[in-house]
């Protein structure tokens, strides 16, 4: 998730996304690029020019650098320099292509875009590596917000509708047909802070999920270690097409990013802390029953 907030950030002043597949030691963007250089505006007297080349270089050495120091490494994170192929021009076979004895690898159909063909090679790497049966069910790529099981705000959809690539409305027919889609509600608490973090972690949830409904917040006495600041408690209700495991890791990304620490004591101090306690109507958080605060927070969002 951080990884993809970076790539947000750092490539949509210049360019769309069309689709992309992070895999575990390289990762496919296919991008339309509106412009080659940006204009930075640093203080009210100077600017800086910046170029996409130059915005993926401090994306990919900002990542390692955080990386370095989650994991106490050194060392490089990424082997190999970042390569690029325009789809616009002509397309020349590579020799690496013909080591089949039936010709190229890679087939174009009658009927389809080289673009096109290009997206589906992307979306199947994770299917070709042996990762996944399915491309579905590889969560780091663009293929669920094509499908419509995800609320991904990454891709540029009105810009593929323009270039007439025709699985793209399925992303607004499987949303309409009523696709099965999962009820979270999710319970809330900070005491770091706790203002400014619940306000970014919505933010980034709502970039996930589609968040339904917040609850009151409300201010709680800390349980456990009584010498820390008051909590700050509420609960939303959210619809993803998430499965739950894949929700509870982007849950602890989140909790992560705004700076849990994770080795501190269990009821210490928390910039955020997020709980799947109900899912698709069934109780899975053993705290719902033995704090009222909770409950009437989740009474507050659905109802039950």
């Amino acid at each position: 998730m951080f990884f993809l907030r970076k790539m947000n950030e750092s490539i949509s002043p210049f360019a769309s996304f069309i689709s992309w597949c992070l895999m575990p030691n390289h990762f496919h963007w296919i991008i339309y690029l509106h412009k080659e250089s940006h204009i930075l505006t640093l203080s009210e007297d100077m600017t800086k020019q910046r170029t996409i080349n130059q915005s993926i270089g401090i994306l990919l050495r900002s990542y390692a650098r955080a990386i370095q120091n989650q994991q106490n490494i050194s060392g490089s994170l990424f082997q190999k320099h970042t390569k690029s192929k325009a789809l616009i021009e002509e397309i020349e076979i590579e020799p690496s292509y013909w080591n089949s004895a039936f010709g190229t690898l890679i087939n174009i159909p009658e009927g389809t875009s080289y673009l096109e063909t290009c997206i589906k090679y992307v979306h199947q790497n994770p299917v070709n590596a042996g990762l996944v049966r399915n491309a579905e069910d590889w969560e780091f790529s663009s293929f669920r917000d094509f499908q419509g099981l995800r609320k991904g705000k990454l891709i540029d959809y009105d810009l593929l509708r323009k270039e007439d690539i025709p699985f793209v409305d399925s992303h607004t027919l499987t949303q309409s047909e009523g696709m099965t889609r999962n009820t979270a509600i999710i319970s809330i608490g900070s005491n770091i802070d706790a203002e400014k973090n619940i306000a970014r972690m919505l933010k980034i949830l709502g970039n996930e999920v589609e968040i339904q409904k917040v609850s009151s917040l409300v201010k709680t006495k800390p349980i456990g270690i009584e010498d820390q600041p008051d909590f700050t408690n509420g609960a939303l209700k959210a619809k993803t097409g998430m499965k739950k495991d894949e929700l509870n890791r982007l849950l602890k990304s989140i909790e992560d990013e705004l700076g849990r620490d994770r080795s501190a004591p269990k009821f210490g101090p928390r910039t955020i802390d997020l709980d799947i306690v109900i899912w698709n109507g069934d109780i899975i958080d053993d705290d719902y029953h033995t704090r009222d605060f909770l409950q009437k927070s989740v009474e507050e969002v659905s109802g039950y």
